[in-house]
């Protein structure tokens, strides 16, 4: 018995140091949860719509965004923005549309 009570109470200690840590551990889930989702919502803010991509297949979209990436100056993405916007308003129009207006989804500072 004198050594039952030591013992309960030893056990008792590391419950409550067991559930502790497992709700740190919890929090710690939730916190990084809410980190990625909230990294991931100020990419999609931050990602450029690319004008007439409704017209695009996805390699054509991609190729824009790599292009549009290995420019180095804003200067250069604004020109590789420029020429894009040029051709996709002539492709919308030999296929009888009208390109929505390009600047809705230009970024200020364009990056």
């Amino acid at each position: 018995m004198d050594k039952l009570i030591p013992t309960l109470i030893a056990a008792s200690a590391a419950a409550v140091l067991l559930a502790a840590a497992a709700e740190s551990a919890a929090q710690a889930q939730v916190r990084q949860r809410e980190q990625v989702q909230q990294r991931t919502q100020e990419k999609a803010r931050k990602r450029e719509i690319i004008p007439g991509s409704e017209l695009m297949t996805p390699a054509e979209r991609e190729a824009y965004r790599q292009r549009y990436a290995a420019a180095k100056t804003d200067e250069e993405r604004s020109r590789v923005r420029a020429d894009h916007v040029k051709a996709m308003e002539e492709r919308a129009r030999l296929q009888g549309l009208q390109l929505a207006d390009p600047n809705i989804g230009a970024k200020a500072g364009a990056k």
